[in-house]
């Protein structure tokens, strides 16, 4: 029997304490409430139930608090067998806990270079993979020096930053000066747990125009697997915004083994070789770029289409990486198409307050699955990043087309019974 560490949980991660468990390991679970705006209070009281222990901490980024934490409970090196993290937050913890613990675990180095936006582009460079043009900066006029040197259009995002927080698309010299003036808002209304994430550093890079794709690296030291490739979606009217996807990703065979490839090999110059990591890709006119390459296996709801597309649980593919299994060999052959949008308001929105309680109930029939958080009088922020959704709609058949125009049609119906305009898709499959 094994001891695994999670340091933290996301809703659909409880997923891999139960593999765990299930394959009669020993789980102890470190949470702090300081991320609990990320699991539901179901899904975290689910995985406290399952692990054999949760111990709490208000400080989960301290390696030397969590090896205290653990000593009281008479567990020390030699006791851990992995430490692993489903949560982006908390990943470079669990690299760096066990790295102190002598346990199996993705190379911390390798972590911190794939969060840092801007050490990511330069190991790109230095290794020879294609990639986009970028400056770090930390200052408005260092920002202008760097857009002018690129060129207009340009993003700038946090170089730390997850879930697409303080993200800008900027056209012109004033689309900089309005980010860098918006960014200290955005900051002080932003969840202490994304806010602790971010120093003074952005990145300024080349603005990728194409479709944006990403894959599913599995890696066991050796073995860099591209799992699967799905299609994303964004938002019509700010690219940035990230609102969904679908599986299979629609590419020719020839081009989804080249997307497959280059991800994996952005993995192996970064040293990621222990674990899944979701790599956001796009495709270019000049070929494929590298957007984001996350340490971590992919968060939302792309898991559960990717299970119900393939039959395969990539939560449980996860854990037995960590538990010294191999990476699978080949991409896991899909079966079905599973297409899924997120919800979320255009712009600041209050739910009717006549709306029945149970409003979303009438599009069940319609789909595969999905949820709601729009309850009737409820007030909802627009937009600006990953966490601002408030439900889920899933369409699952046959053919991947069809499937995302109907959760399309489904996402627009929606927008009409609740009177408000919704972030809309730009996708190349359904139009929504």
């Amino acid at each position: 029997m094994a001891h695994l560490v999670f340091v933290e949980i996301t809703a659909l991660g409880v997923q891999s304490i139960a593999h765990a468990k299930r394959l009669g390991h020993e789980v102890t679970l470190l949470r702090s409430p300081l991320y609990d705006f990320v699991t539901p209070p179901a899904e975290r009281a689910q995985a406290e139930q399952l692990a054999d222990r949760t111990l709490h901490s208000d400080d989960l980024q301290d390696a030397g608090r969590l090896l205290g934490l653990l000593h009281e409970h008479g567990i020390g090196p030699g006791d851990v067998d992995a430490v692993l993290s489903t949560l982006s937050l908390c990943v470079l913890a669990a690299a760096r806990l066990a790295e102190r613990l002598g346990a199996r675990g993705t190379p911390y180095e390798a972590v911190a270079a794939a969060r840092d936006k801007g050490r990511c582009r330069e190991i790109l460079r230095e290794r020879g993979v294609p990639s986009l043009g970028f400056a770090v900066v930390t200052t408005l006029p260092e920002a202008l020096e760097a857009a002018a040197g690129i060129g207009y259009p340009v993003v700038i995002k946090p170089v730390s930053g997850v879930g697409k927080a303080v993200t800008s698309i900027v056209e012109t010299p004033d689309g900089l000066r309005a980010h860098f003036a918006a960014a200290a808002e955005e900051l002080r209304s932003m969840q202490p747990g994304l806010a602790a994430e971010l120093d003074e550093r952005y990145i300024v890079e080349e603005l990728a125009v194409g479709e944006l794709y990403s894959v599913e690296v599995a890696a066991d030291g050796e073995r860099f697997t591209p799992l699967v490739a799905v299609g994303r979606k964004m938002g019509r009217d700010n690219p940035v915004l990230e609102l969904g996807c679908t599986v299979p990703s629609g590419l020719p065979a020839a081009e989804e083994a080249e997307l497959g490839g280059y991800a994996a090999r952005v993995c192996e110059v970064l040293g990621l070789d222990l674990g899944i990591f979701h790599v956001e890709v796009m495709r270019t006119a000049k070929g494929f770029r590298l957007v984001e390459a996350n340490p971590r296996i992919s968060g939302g709801s792309l898991p559960d289409s990717v299970r119900m597309a393939t039959d395969h649980n990539v939560f449980e593919i996860l854990v037995d990486l960590f538990l010294g299994a191999p990476a699978p060999a080949h991409p896991l052959p899909w079966r079905r198409a599973a297409s899924h949008t997120f919800l979320a308001a255009a712009r600041d929105a209050v739910v009717p307050g006549d709306l029945p309680a149970d409003w979303f109930e009438e599009f069940r029939p319609r789909l595969h699955s999905g949820w709601s958080r729009a309850e009737p009088g409820a007030r909802l922020r627009a937009m600006n990043g990953n966490f601002d959704t408030f439900g889920m709609i899933r369409v699952v058949g046959d053919d991947a087309d069809r499937a995302a125009e109907e959760v399309a049609a489904v996402r627009r119906d929606i927008e009409k019974r609740l009177g408000f305009a919704l972030t809309a898709v730009a996708e190349a499959r359904g139009d929504g």
